[in-house]
């Protein structure tokens, strides 16, 4: 192999450095010699513009973009907490330092008393330090600008994760199970004291709300459209989720197979009406024990003689029915100590519609079938997350419970399907975001 000769004294010399010019101003808006080429729509919403105040003995806080009537203050992902510390004046104590700090803990319970707690973020930002001469003045008005971490650490060994979103949610009972994310902002005022060497530290802390914003990749279809169209001219839109209706051994009577549809996307939003549909198919005899109770167990032996009227078969109640349920459902699972504990709550109830089909030549199928939507209660404010030993999933669900399940041939049924609420939905804009708007 041969190698190259190079001869340094013939490369010429760097050229000499000048600063580089100031960035451009980003604009949304394409300039004249420009052309948008994609826009990918997303929902705007206008930054707040309203202002909280926080006072406590000298110090008050002021937080800006903020909304007019909240109660907390709010922030999302990646945010710019804004704000302003203002001191009053005193004469007989001087100020050495102001800080402003952000937390974010993680506390859980389960069980008999199993509790721990720890520090997922602490972030400590200084705003004003006086220097060892003391030849500064302090302005006691100090402004800042400072940005919320988007990720902690369980203990300094592990690998940083995703803070999770402002939480809490209590569950009585046994086993117990308690678990809260709590948010705060403290300032921190050091000063002297008169006679110079005594120092005193005064902090004012303000809860905040964090609500990190996500939203589905691709929309789902309106809840209005008719299932049967939306399934023969874009079947790729919905999922189908297979389960089986189980019945009990000796009966004669076959399994239910069970088919929930639901958008495929199966990430949904906070506020989505998420439409689904459900059909249960099987042989005749199947679904009429789905539909009517079954009668009740003849004596056991010929030793019992019950009353004349008994001897009738009962009719059955024309008010009982099956039950057929689809609704959201939420599992908060915490670890501690080596205990593991697990609750459940439902998020939002559907509301189903029986649907009557008929093949082509006019004849009913073997299958009972409805339509429907189902969407969050209002007052659930996030969507399923995991930080270390706490998981929350969310998961849409199908239950079946057949007229009289004691004696009916076949077995109460209920399926699980894990999805993903997110705090936005999907929604197509023409045209760039407005201006004042934020996503």
């Amino acid at each position: 192999m041969m190698r190259r000769s190079s001869s340094y004294s013939s490369v010429a010399p760097p050229p000499s450095y000048y600063p580089s010019s100031e960035a451009p101003t980003y604009s949304s808006e394409p300039s004249s010699s420009e052309q948008r080429l994609d826009f990918s729509g997303r929902r705007g919403r206008a930054i707040p513009t309203g202002r909280q105040f926080k006072r406590s003995h000298r110090i008050t806080l002021i937080l800006e973009n903020q909304e007019e009537d909240a109660l907390i203050p709010t922030y999302g992902r990646a945010a710019t907490i804004s704000g302003e510390v203002q001191v009053k004046r005193r004469e007989d104590a001087k100020v050495l330092s102001v800080a402003i700090k952000l937390d974010c803990k993680l506390s859980l319970t389960v069980a008999e008393g199993f509790h721990t707690s720890f520090y997922l973020m602490s972030e400590c930002f200084i705003l004003w330090e006086n220097d060892r001469s003391c030849t500064r003045s302090c302005p006691y008005v100090f402004s800042f600008d400072v940005p919320l971490p988007t990720q902690g650490r369980i203990g300094e060994s592990t690998p940083p994760l995703s803070l999770p979103p402002s939480y809490d949610v209590a569950f009585d009972g046994v086993p117990g199970l308690y678990a809260k994310s709590v948010y705060t902002i403290t300032v921190m005022l050091t000063e002297s004291r008169p006679l110079g060497f005594l120092k005193r530290k005064r902090h004012l802390v303000t809860p905040f709300n964090y609500y990190p914003r996500s939203r589905p990749h691709r929309p789902i279809l309106p809840h209005s459209i008719p299932f049967h169209s939306t399934l023969k001219i874009a079947p790729e839109e919905w999922s189908q989720v297979i389960s089986q209706m189980e019945s009990r051994t000796n009966s004669g009577i076959a399994p239910l197979d069970c088919h929930l549809f639901i958008p495929s996307v199966q990430i949904y939003s906070l506020s989505d009406t998420i439409p689904f549909y459900v059909q249960l198919r099987g042989p005749p005899p199947t679904l009429r024990a789905f539909l009517q109770p079954a009668p009740p167990p003849l004596p056991s032996t010929p030793f019992d003689f019950p009353s004349l009227p008994s001897l009738i078969p009962a009719k059955s109640d024309p008010t009982q029915m099956p039950t057929v349920r689809v609704f959201l459902y939420r599992q908060v699972t915490v670890a501690v100590r080596g205990q593991k504990a697990w609750r459940t709550a439902v998020l939002g109830e559907g509301k189903l519609r029986r649907v009557v089909r008929y093949e082509e030549d006019g004849q009913s199928q073997c299958s009972l079938d409805w339509d429907g939507e189902v969407r969050c209660k209002e007052d659930v404010a996030v969507g399923g997350f995991r930080v270390g030993p706490l998981v929350v999933k969310d998961f849409i669900v199908l239950s079946l419970v057949p007229p009289s399940p004691q004696t009916s041939p076949l077995l109460e049924h209920q399926h699980a399907h894990p999805i993903r609420l997110v705090t936005d939905s999907f929604t197509e804009i023409l045209g760039p975001v407005a201006n004042g708007f934020i996503d």
